[in-house]
């Protein structure tokens, strides 16, 4: 993991469902007697090269470029020497297989395996898309060889692993993948820590609600334009006052961020939302799920997503969610069973879905019991199992 860290809260930075992933499969693998080391580069200087987090599982910053926060696009130049001091890492505690998670970590680490025979396997986490492509075709390429890069590695890595059929299909259809070196690894979700509220837990909700309160809608991600909370913000100002829900939005801009980051704020107070609209910034995972489980309903318009991790967050906490209908949140959620899939970009057609179902309480439950049990269909035991499969595969 070059540009990020298992160990960054996710919605900050440039930490998302990715960081997520990672942290949880190597934890399930680990707890399961595996090695795991997590390589990731040093942007703090006063932060310890090394950090067991449990028992066969530890985390090893490399130093590689200034040691401080990197945009994003930024990671391209230090590549090669992130690189070399996997090597040198490599070179004195042997491993058997390089998982890369994002292309920099994928460029950086595949000579590394070529000069020393050991297999590779590739993650995105998230493609490019070509600049003046629509935003549905995925994330921009912010540095100058991002798509050559994808491409590449597609082509080179011994087996690329996606979270989804829908990103299965863009590494094989965008990137010239070999469909016979793609397997789907879908992700999973811990279940124990996003439940739907106890019965006392949410007590003052309910009475807030009976006697006239606003539901709550909540949104999570980084403030990125790509996930699209600006259209929810224009989406509930179309809404008539009385039936619009509070919003609240979880999440903080990545380093050159700030500016979409202003607008929201601007579109809040030039709507006169701000008595009904919440900026949480990034909130820890015990934290953010308990805002989930408090909410009516999730609602995740990102125009591109491999798999939309909150979306089956909110699930696991008996949440309905609105989602757009794209990439990988068509397998993050059942339409019409645990939530409801919106296309296009009308705010007026976003705003009729989140007013149709908040009207309806009993909708509201049902999806929620149905989305509770198909979260519980996704563990990270399981998750971890099928990348065990991968794993082994190449070994063998």
């Amino acid at each position: 993991m070059l540009h990020t860290s298992p160990l960054d809260v996710p919605g900050t930075r440039d930490a998302g469902g990715m960081n997520v992933v990672v942290r949880a499969q190597a934890e399930a693998l680990a707890r399961e007697g595996h090695e795991i080391t997590i390589f990731t580069r040093r942007s703090d200087p006063d932060a310890p090269a090394r950090i067991e987090l449990q028992p066969n599982l530890r985390v090893v910053r490399l130093d590689a470029g200034p040691a401080r926060l990197l945009a994003k696009g930024e990671h391209e130049a230090v590549m090669g020497e992130f690189g070399e001091r996997l090597a040198d890492e490599i070179e004195r505690n042997p491993v058997d297989l390089l998982h890369a998670e994002h292309w920099f970590s994928g460029v950086a680490a595949l000579p590394v395996a070529r000069a020393t025979g050991i297999p590779i396997v590739q993650s995105y986490h998230s493609i490019a898309a070509p600049p003046d492509s629509p935003l549905e075709d995925g994330e921009r390429p912010e540095s100058p060889g991002r798509l050559a890069g994808e491409r590449m590695l597609a082509r080179e890595v011994d087996l690329v692993v996606t979270v989804s059929e829908a990103e299965r299909r863009t590494v094989i259809d965008r990137l010239e993948g070999d469909p016979e070196r793609v397997r789907v690894v879908r992700v999973g979700v811990d279940t124990e820590l996003f439940r739907p509220c106890a019965t006392q837990e949410c007590a003052e909700q309910r009475d807030w609600l009976s006697s006239g309160g606003r539901p709550e809608a909540i949104m999570v991600g980084r403030l990125h334009p790509l996930k699209g909370f600006d259209l929810i913000i224009d989406a509930v100002a179309a809404m008539p006052d009385r039936l619009r829900p509070t919003l609240r939005i979880v999440g903080a801009p990545p380093p050159d961020g700030d500016d979409y980051a202003l607008a929201l704020h601007e579109a809040v107070v030039q709507y006169g939302m701000l008595g009904t609209t919440a900026f949480d910034g990034a909130l820890r995972r015990s934290e953010l799920a308990e805002r989930i489980r408090s909410a009516a309903v999730m609602i995740v318009p990102s125009h591109s997503e491999t798999f939309g991790l909150v979306a089956l967050e909110a699930a696991a906490s008996g949440v309905p969610v609105i989602a757009r209908n794209a990439g990988g949140l068509r397998e993050a959620v059942v339409d019409g069973e645990t939530g409801v899939l919106v296309s296009g970009d009308d705010r007026f057609v976003w705003a009729h879905a989140i007013e149709r179902l908040l009207a309806d309480p009993e909708r509201l439950e049902r999806m929620g019991s149905a989305a509770r049990e198909h979260a519980l269909r996704s563990t990270w035991a399981d998750s971890a199992a099928q990348l065990l499969v991968v794993y082994r595969e190449l070994l063998a």
